[in-house]
């Protein structure tokens, strides 16, 4: 399922839509074909109702976790990429207020070092790593910060300030890596797609005594469940394909203008 990662929503949702009802009635139109008699009994009617419900109940509740699963932890890593970049553009105030040519020269080196997060780092995330490029960055900007000589009261309680925000960064950086690689466990979605698989066969037995109330009804079911597949596929892979994890926090702060601070 690695390809549906990188599909649009509206993509994901067809796929499950077409596999669902092109399964469902191939299956029906196998068992009119070649054993034209099978049909459903009425008194195994109910129990065929019944397990149906059933299959479709536990199903649906697997999917509703796992799509509540997903959008919380989606929400929780846009926080944290607007973390970040609040940390970047608080690093950039404390080195306006330092103010000194070292600092200016800095406030335009933390600037390249957010725009390589944007353009360079953020397309490596779908793989899960981090750009060496900004991995550059970064270092050169940290032993720069390192090399400031505070001297009266004022630069002292900034560079003490300054130390803590990169490190704050280094730390939102190698965090934003790291979550870029975790999804919602793999038996959640291979229980739905049983469970899914489940409930096609079931339809197309029930077609068998075949109404276009039923017809009607399976149909709507089908197109349901692959509305939530879809969903939770795309949320689930917040970084990659269409849908993903935006970066336009990191980009306001590397565009934003060198200014002073009072």
């Amino acid at each position: 399922m690695s390809f549906l990662n990188n599909l649009h929503y509206t993509y994901i949702m067809m796929f499950y839509c077409l596999i669902g009802l092109a399964f469902t009635y191939s299956l029906y139109f196998i068992l009119r074909k070649f054993l034209p008699r099978f049909v459903i009994q009425d008194n195994d009617a109910d129990f065929i109702s019944g397990l149906h419900a059933a299959l479709f109940t536990i199903t649906f509740l697997t999917l509703g976790y796992s799509l509540a699963n997903v959008g919380e932890t989606a929400d929780k890593y846009q926080q944290n990429v607007v973390s970040e970049a609040n940390e970047i553009k608080s690093l950039d105030v404390l080195l306006a207020l330092y103010d000194n040519n070292e600092s200016t020269i800095l406030r335009q080196d933390l600037r390249k070092y957010a725009l390589s997060i944007v353009n360079d780092e953020w397309p490596h995330l779908e793989k899960s790593q981090g750009s060496p490029i900004t991995l550059t960055f970064q270092r050169r900007l940290r032993a720069n910060l390192q090399s400031l000589n505070p001297i009266t009261g004022k630069e002292l309680a900034i560079y003490s300030e300054i130390l803590k925000t990169s490190a704050s960064i280094v730390e939102a950086r190698s965090s934003r890596i790291l979550m870029s690689g975790e999804q919602l466990a793999p038996q959640f979605l291979l229980t739905s797609n049983m469970g899914y698989l489940g409930i096609l066969i079931i339809s197309a037995l029930m077609l068998t005594q075949f109404t276009w109330f039923r017809f009607i009804a399976i149909t709507v079911q089908i197109i349901t469940v692959s509305f939530i597949f879809a969903a939770t596929i795309s949320l689930d892979n917040p970084f990659k394909g269409e849908d993903r994890i935006s970066a336009e926090s990191i980009l306001i702060v590397a565009q934003s203008p060198i200014r002073l601070y009072e």
